[in-house]
């Protein structure tokens, strides 16, 4: 019995002591060690960094972020013990997804090396790092990613992930008025009769539509008992109808006709909107059913206010379907100010990850996040200062779903 517990304890030695000699070189022995290249997984390193171990030669890699912006500190061991090297030729690549590789420099500082770039965020890359001391070179490669997941196409289509790339493009400084749809008086007309008369016949109804020199009506003179015709003046609606057959006539109107083929929208501002208006903005119009819309420029701000310490501004819109009736109430979008930006993206790609604004950026089948520094934004873009690439692909309507994949991941903010 005793010797099965010697023979017991024996084997668990040389497996502990198996499992020290494979932490501190960073390889299983059995590797070829020839090219100098481990792509094994870093262990920790006492800094809490990854632990890459050639030999009898260490470095530990960290970012380090406490009261700074991100910057990668090195810290190098040899034979388990921290050295302070000088003579030393150190590179690193980071290799983001769909990026160019970033190569950092290093120099030495107090008892570590200090890359000369910030780390942005996500710290999410392939990790490729070259070394040169004591006439021996080594070389480690590892991947620390982070906010990434993958998705076929099939999924993205199913899941209604719709994408966009990102682009120069404009914000635009805008006002959102109510209005309502008003006639244009110089396009009514009220018919009257050339002599005063009795009517003897009205061929058209209110609602009826007229062309210009169409019959309407016919007026006979009681004194000479000639009849004479009232031709349309301008093609259009009849809007109203003032008299019947047999009406005697002389200055009052026979008859309306409004051509509606294009309206007025007045607009209602109040007086910080006024401030800043002017003739000549943009506006889109849109019914209070999101229906239609239509594009127009304001031709007229007015000079006083009404009671209710409210402005008129007006623009004329087409009008050729009849949709836009005198008396509708509409919403308008006047746009006040348009700014180039040299990067915009949609604001439905939006999302908050760990407390920050991000956003998913697709290469291949892998979805990673992206930190943007964002600047000044309209109703529908925002602008891009730094953070992400031109030309990247992003996921914009329910891109939520991809969010919510990454926590289910529990994808954390680990170095």
């Amino acid at each position: 019995m005793n010797f099965f517990r010697f023979l017991t304890i024996l084997l668990l030695s040389v497996s502990l002591s198996f499992t020290t000699l494979v932490a501190a070189h960073g390889d299983d022995p059995s590797a070829d060690h020839e090219d100098g290249h481990s792509e094994t997984e870093a262990a920790k390193g006492p800094q809490g960094g990854h632990l890459l171990a050639q030999d009898d030669f260490a470095i530990e890699v960290t970012i380090y972020e406490t009261e700074v912006e991100p910057e990668l500190r090195l810290y190098l061991y040899q034979n388990g013990k921290a050295i302070k090297a000088t003579e030393l030729k150190l590179e690193v690549t980071l290799q983001r997804l769909g990026e160019a590789a970033e190569v950092i420099n290093f120099s030495p500082e107090l008892d570590y090396w200090l890359g000369d770039t910030v780390i942005r965020e996500p710290h999410s890359f392939e990790v490729e790092i070259k070394a040169s001391y004591q006439g021996k070179n080594y070389q480690w490669h590892y991947d620390s990613f982070e906010g990434r997941i993958q998705m076929s196409e099939r999924s993205i289509q199913k899941a209604g992930i719709e994408l966009e790339k990102t682009k120069a493009g404009q914000i635009r400084t805008q006002l959102h008025l109510f209005g309502v749809v008003a006639a244009i008086p110089e396009q009514q007309v009220q018919l009257g009769a050339a002599y005063a008369g009795v009517v003897q016949q009205v061929v058209v109804n209110v609602g009826d539509k007229v062309t210009k020199g169409q019959l309407v009506a016919t007026v006979q003179n009681p004194a000479s008992l000639k009849s004479y015709s009232v031709y349309a003046p301008i093609s259009g609606e009849v809007t109203a109808k003032y008299v019947s057959v047999g009406s005697k006539v002389s200055e009052q109107p026979l008859l309306e006709i409004s051509d509606f083929s294009s309206v007025y929208i007045e607009m209602s501002a109040f007086p910080s909107d006024t401030e800043q208006l002017k003739v000549g903005d943009d506006f889109l119009v849109k019914d209070l059913h999101g229906h239609q819309s239509a594009l127009s420029q304001i031709s007229y701000i007015a000079p006083q206010m009404t009671g209710g310490h409210i402005a008129r501004a007006r623009g004329v819109i087409a009008n050729p379907n009849g949709h836009w009736r005198p008396g509708m109430h509409v919403k308008t979008d006047v746009t006040v100010a348009t700014i180039d930006a040299p990067l915009v993206i949609n604001k439905a790609a939006l999302q908050q990850w760990n407390g920050k604004t991000v956003i998913f950026i697709r290469h291949g089948d892998n979805f990673e996040i992206r930190m943007p520094q964002l600047g000044r934004a309209d109703d529908t873009q925002v602008e891009v200062l730094s953070g992400v690439p031109l030309g990247v692909q992003y996921a914009t309507t329910h891109s939520f779903i991809l969010k919510a994949d990454l926590m289910k991941s529990g994808a954390s903010h680990d170095h």
